[in-house]
């Protein structure tokens, strides 16, 4: 049996965690069906935030909402940068497509910030992570063109910031 004093800590960061996630999917279920059926999406974020916090092993990161949307905001751009690029390299035989696997070493923490750089990675358009070596924090990426490059390194700056990386800034 674990001792009251080492399951405190975990309860409150449990809670915290719970909390968090609660509060996005319920925003997720408002944005995508108003607020019909809120008594639904309230109990769906509730089933979805109790098995999020059951099945995270670790503690929460601070919570920064502003951080994240300012995020997403970002991504947004950066997606219709890179579909934008990817549909005029498609349409216009003259831009080259150079296709490179390049490795480059991870400078965001380990766990959720590599997890979650290594999916968004994948979501922008013209740019796919490979592969992942957890061990060394190097990552492999596909990229449609060389230029394609600043992209990942402005996304993995703007994570590092969401998540407070030391030495990283917006």
């Amino acid at each position: 049996m674990v001792p009251r004093s080492a399951r405190e800590p975990r309860r409150r960061f449990s809670t915290i965690w719970f909390f968090q996630v609660f509060c996005v999917l319920l925003f997720v279920w408002i944005a995508l069906n108003g607020l019909d059926g809120l008594l639904v999406g309230t109990l769906a974020a509730a089933a979805g935030a109790g098995l999020g916090t059951w099945l995270t092993p670790e503690e929460p990161y601070p919570w920064r909402p502003l951080r994240w949307a300012w995020f997403a905001g970002f991504f947004i751009v950066e997606s219709f940068r890179g579909g934008f690029d990817v549909a005029m390299r498609a349409i216009r035989p003259d831009l080259p497509i150079d296709p490179v696997i390049e490795r480059r070493a991870i400078v965001v923490s380990k766990g959720k910030p590599t997890m979650l750089l290594t999916s968004f990675i994948s979501l922008l358009p013209g740019t796919l992570s490979v592969w992942l070596d957890p061990s060394e924090q190097v990552l492999q990426v596909h990229y449609l063109a060389p230029e394609t490059i600043a992209s990942v390194d402005r996304l993995e700056q703007k994570l590092a910031w969401v998540f407070g990386d030391s030495g990283k800034s917006a």
